[in-house]
């Protein structure tokens, strides 16, 4: 059975929501605009964004409009934070599920990420990072043994960056990382809850201690619906 029209209409601008495309404060169209625009009565658009505003993504204002409520979490490359702190610091709910952990040999590609000798132990860790309980990232990650002897499932269940600098006592020094929009595989797609081919970002990283030494090689998609990039570009001198 088709959904509702005011359904499809609220759930096409909560996607926009997600993927920051409206941002926090952004005004959404008249209700005028919105029935030219899908061809609908004023009924079912006040529908929409009565469900909207229940979902506590809109605040309707009378007189003055429908504002976007919403604020989407953002990886500040720049600052280098961590997951659970950036969704934290918005009052949402981190969540972390371990789907793989295992101890194998590092193969010639995973070892010349670490700088290590082919063929040294490594953790192979495999997680999918939710807010509000949604998946929105799958994270294949990369640690040295001789680094983390003790590190376990329980560690990787919440903030890989607080067990490093506060358990291990390790000063974290950069990351180094690439971003490229990529179609999501099978696996990718089942894990994030999308569909096969639906467009993804794959951030790459290589994080150093401040050694010098690498402590993780990571590759992450990322599903984009709640969590987006903010780069800040500082022009030099000359």
């Amino acid at each position: 059975m088709a959904k509702p029209l005011y359904r499809q209409i609220a759930e096409t601008f909560e996607q926009k929501i997600y993927s920051g495309e409206l941002d926090l404060e952004d005004v959404l169209p008249t209700e005028q605009a919105l029935q030219d625009l899908y061809k609908v009565s004023r009924v079912t658009i006040r529908k929409a964004l009565e469900q909207l505003e229940n979902l506590g993504l809109v605040e309707r204002i009378k007189g003055s409009g429908t504002y976007v409520k919403y604020n989407s979490a953002k990886h500040d490359a720049i600052q280098l934070k961590g997951f659970d702190e950036n969704i934290t610091s918005l009052g949402r709910i981190a969540g972390t599920k371990v789907i793989h952990f295992q101890l194998e040999q590092a193969l010639p590609a995973i070892a010349n990420q670490l700088k290590i000798e082919i063929g040294e132990p490594i953790f192979s860790i495999i997680r999918i990072r939710t807010i509000d309980d949604e998946p929105e990232i799958l994270e294949q990650s990369y640690m040295p043994l001789s680094l983390f002897p003790d590190l376990s499932v329980k560690v990787m269940q919440s903030s890989k960056y607080y067990y490093v600098e506060n358990q291990k006592g390790y000063q974290i020094s950069h990351s180094k990382q690439d971003v490229k929009p990529v179609l999501a595989t099978n696996i990718v797609a089942k894990h994030l809850n999308i569909d096969t081919n639906h467009p993804v970002l794959r951030l790459r990283s290589v994080s150093e201690l401040k050694t010098g030494e690498r402590f993780e090689y990571s590759i992450q998609y990322l599903r984009g619906f709640q969590y987006r990039f903010e780069y800040i570009a500082r022009r030099g001198l000359g």
